[in-house]
């Protein structure tokens, strides 16, 4: 299935926050940041393709368990 351009808009976007999550140390920021994006995937279209994430988007992701293990 090819990802539309709303999912690859929406993409751009989780990018965006998973970079904001790598640049704090805060933890309550951090918290913030993860639920953002934890809703960013919720409400993201279908078609949208984990894979083409960023080899360290995907990690981080990973790491607070918002995408499942390899």
């Amino acid at each position: 299935m090819t990802e539309s351009a709303l999912a690859a808009l929406q993409r751009q976007q989780i990018e965006i926050a998973v970079g904001e999550l790598l640049l704090t140390s805060d933890h309550y920021m951090r918290l913030s940041i993860i639920e953002r994006i934890r809703h960013l995937i919720a409400h993201a279209d279908p078609t949208l393709d984990s894979n083409k994430l960023s080899e360290s988007a995907q990690e981080e992701l990973r790491e607070v368990d918002l995408l499942p293990s390899e």
